[in-house]
């Protein structure tokens, strides 16, 4: 057979196999899923939701229109076998999706998947016993968009019996926190960095049953799934457990493609009877909405777009930061996309100045509504100005409720503090205390 023929005939084979292993792969415009829930463990605690976990996930993602590969109790050889797999059929597609349920590890800030037959003795075994996070990524780097989506955040298994682990490859409580991804990507995590997630009392974990719930909800855009998502699994935990995302999309995702439920408008009021004209009385001006408040003069459009997103109201005018950022550590305005939250609403911290002669700080708190069933819960949008104790870096202070604050920087840059709320006044919450951490606006 000529050479030229031989070519043509290994190619049609080639792309025969690989129809055969993933039907429609090559297909450009496709939506392509790799689903694995991992519950069977053989040498650490067996998970009782993970397999009910992906094949619901499954069903949502087809019925959603996507091309799905269902793997259960995968073990290291399926897996990487599935995930090659997963890789042809991501090239070229315009959305590829991955999910897992099962056991997560984080080794030296790096999270790793857990197949059903995985082994660790010691520390130098995870590359050859797990499957990195960042592989994964890697695989499916040829879509145009990726979503990658880890209930994974259970209790660390591993800990107590791994050899070999130190300062700089230490295992982590739940998964690591991603600061940065590929352009094009999504990664969502059913708890925030460093938490567990519940497995719940029912089937299905309550992040995949809010997960499949609001995958049902045609032309949602992925972004606003996962707030949804949030906030039912919010609500179902008691605030015990907030997902959590990170993403550099730059682009729209929607999931399920389909035109959004219109929202039902509201009957017009009846016309009001006619009387006699009252004699006119002074009005109070009315007070405008949070989002309507937060637009407040002194504040830049980047404090003012986070303030309204978040239904965050601020004082009229807004105060100027009258410290150089260097003069403290939290000098400056911390708000926006949290890094974690596990305190039920949003804030913007504003540390406007500090005077260490006197050891006090001018300080600024806009809040959020509370979350309900949170320790925020019952808490009404608002701001408060109040002089905060300077010890070090740290600030403290109390508000009119007599509720007590604590911020401090957790980086090395400065770039992000952490804020702890415990609830004094107010009705009795499970849990008084809460955390979130916010990265530095201005």
């Amino acid at each position: 057979m000529p050479p030229r023929i031989l070519r043509a005939v290994l190619a049609v084979a080639a792309l025969c196999l690989l129809a055969a292993a993933w039907p429609g792969a090559a297909l450009a415009q496709q939506r392509v899923a790799l689903v694995v829930g991992n519950g069977a463990y053989r040498a650490v605690p067996r998970l009782a939701n993970p397999v009910a976990d992906a094949e619901a996930v499954a069903e949502a993602l087809r019925a959603a229109g996507f091309r799905t590969e269902l793997l259960r109790d995968a073990g290291k050889e399926a897996l990487g076998a599935a995930l090659r797999r997963f890789g042809a059929a991501a090239e070229g597609a315009e959305l590829a999706l991955f999910y897992f349920a099962g056991h997560g590890i984080q080794i030296g800030g790096e999270n790793h998947l857990l197949p059903v037959d995985a082994r660790l003795a010691h520390v130098r075994d995870v590359d050859y016993e797990l499957v990195g996070v960042p592989l994964v990524l890697r695989t499916m780097q040829g879509a145009r968009a990726r979503v990658l989506i880890l209930d994974a955040c259970r209790d660390n298994p591993l800990a107590a019996q791994m050899r070999g682990l130190s300062a700089t490859r230490s295992v982590g409580r739940g998964l690591a926190r991603v600061e940065s991804v590929d352009l094009g990507t999504l990664i969502a995590f059913s708890t925030s960095p460093g938490a567990v997630a519940l497995d719940g009392a029912g089937r299905n974990s309550p992040f995949t049953q809010a997960l499949v719930q609001h995958l049902a909800t045609p032309g949602l855009e992925i972004r606003q799934l996962m707030t949804r998502v949030r906030r039912s699994v919010v609500e179902a935990t008691g605030g015990q457990q907030i997902p959590w995302d990170n993403s550099s999309l730059i682009t729209e995702v929607v999931l399920r493609p389909g035109r959004a439920p219109a929202v039902a408008a509201a009957p017009p009021p009846p016309a009001p009877a006619v009387a006699a004209p009252a004699p006119a009385r002074p009005q109070a001006p009315a007070q405008a909405p949070p989002a309507q408040a937060a637009l407040a003069p002194g504040a830049s459009a980047r404090i003012i777009e986070v303030a309204t997103r978040q239904g965050i109201p601020l004082p009229n005018p807004m105060p100027a930061v009258a410290a150089a950022r260097g003069a403290h550590p939290l000098v400056g305005i911390w708000g926006g996309e949290a890094r974690w939250n596990r305190a039920g609403r949003t804030y913007i911290l504003a540390v406007l100045s500090v005077d260490a002669a006197s050891g006090t700080a001018d300080v600024l708190m806009g809040t959020g509504a509370g979350v309900p069933g949170t320790m925020a819960s019952g808490y009404p949008p608002g701001w408060a100005r109040v002089a905060a104790r300077v010890s070090g870096g740290t600030l403290r202070w109390q508000d009119e409720r007599g509720d007590l604050y604590e911020a401090r920087r957790t980086d090395f840059f400065g770039e992000l503090v952490e804020i702890k709320h415990t609830r004094i006044g107010g009705a009795r919450v499970g849990n008084p205390s809460g955390e979130i951490a916010l990265p530095r606006l201005e």
